[in-house]
């Protein structure tokens, strides 16, 4: 299927494509999964959550890893490897060490009207937990919640 905002998609649970983004001076592709049922039409509001956040980008990453080195930092201390110490939660102070440990796996734009407003995710591998991943959930382009990768599916 062809959308006018998404490009070329096709369905395998989700309406999945491709989508490009600057991360940080490097062009990345990554995945697009629109979330919806084969036989429905992607709705207006999914089409403008992506042109929001797509717009937003440059701003949105300006303040991504800070947020993402600051959920890892709490994340370590909650589960006490900043008493001891463990091979996969070292101890990280810069957000260029932070983005070296994650790689953007895709951007997604779940079902219109689970969250009030524009809502866009993100989904990462991350090396400190590579079975759970990290995942972004933004509502009107302002993240509302990190966590594991499964909040953004």
């Amino acid at each position: 299927m062809f959308n006018d905002v998404f490009g070329e998609l096709y369905y395998e649970y989700d309406w999945i494509g491709k989508t490009t983004l600057d991360w940080y001076g490097e062009s990345m592709a990554v995945d697009l999964i629109v979330s919806g049922e084969k036989d429905e039409e992607i709705d207006a509001l999914q089409c403008e959550s992506y042109t929001f956040f797509m717009n937003e980008w440059n701003i949105i990453k300006d303040s991504l890893l800070e947020r993402v080195l600051l959920y890892y930092q709490n994340l370590r201390s909650e589960l006490g490897y900043d008493r001891e110490e463990n091979e996969y939660y070292p101890e990280i102070t810069t957000t260029e060490e932070i983005k070296k440990r994650i790689t953007l796996d895709a951007v997604v734009i779940p079902l219109s009207g689970i969250y009030e407003g524009r809502s866009a995710a993100l989904a990462f591998h991350c090396d400190w937990d590579p079975e759970n991943g990290l995942g972004i959930l933004f509502i009107n382009e302002k993240i509302t919640q990190i966590g594991y990768q499964d909040i953004v599916f």
